[in-house]
């Protein structure tokens, strides 16, 4: 009995001694926000790098960040599309792949996926992208839904598909009347039509 009795008392201690070590929940939150700051701090660090043309370093920032969250599917894409600024275009799309795997309409991935195959010159894969791309886009994302139609114009017109692609341009004015490039493209296109 007193040999039950001491077992008990020593489980009642570890037990104990565990919830004495876990953290406190204001601890546990406390983390979580230096986890997002660091994410945040992470990703702009990395964003001056690409701006600076330091492609590795920005690279190594995203590295670094992919340690603490292996499946931030934001995180990968935007490490992914620095292979794309680099022409690294084989690279670039089996990163990509791997983000759509975890989540298949993560709209991003699939623009620069998009951008990934029109710069191969397989456009009907890259119309595929953007036109999948543009079902996933909030509508708030404005710039982001321009530049996807005016890459799909561009796919469009590689495959001859001048109607759809002069579409496109003028869906990408909507969004973004700001668009030079696309007036442009606009204004040669009807020329030609």
């Amino acid at each position: 009995m007193e040999r039950a009795r001491r077992k008990l008392l020593r489980r009642i201690i570890s037990v104990r001694i565990i919830l004495w070590n876990m953290p406190a929940p204001e601890i546990i939150e406390n983390l979580s926000e230096e986890i997002e700051n660091t994410r945040t701090m992470g990703m702009w660090l990395a964003s001056k790098y690409v701006l600076d043309h330091r492609y590795k370093a920005a690279r190594d920032v995203f590295e670094k960040l992919l340690q603490l969250s292996p499946n931030d599917v934001e995180i990968m894409t935007l490490h992914a599309n620095i292979y794309c600024v680099e022409g690294k275009f084989i690279e670039a799309e089996n990163r990509l792949n791997q983000v759509l795997i975890l989540n298949p309409n993560y709209p991003l991935a699939l623009y620069f996926l998009g951008y990934v195959y029109n710069a191969k010159g397989e456009y009907e894969k890259a119309i595929n992208m953007y036109e999948t791309a543009l079902k996933y886009f909030s509508e708030n994302e404005k710039m982001e839904i321009a530049n996807t139609y005016q890459n799909l114009g561009c796919s469009l017109l590689g495959v001859n598909r001048r109607t759809e692609a002069l579409e496109a341009w003028k869906t990408c004015l909507k969004y973004n009347p700001k668009q030079k490039n696309v007036k442009g493209n606009i204004k040669k296109l009807t020329k030609i039509l």
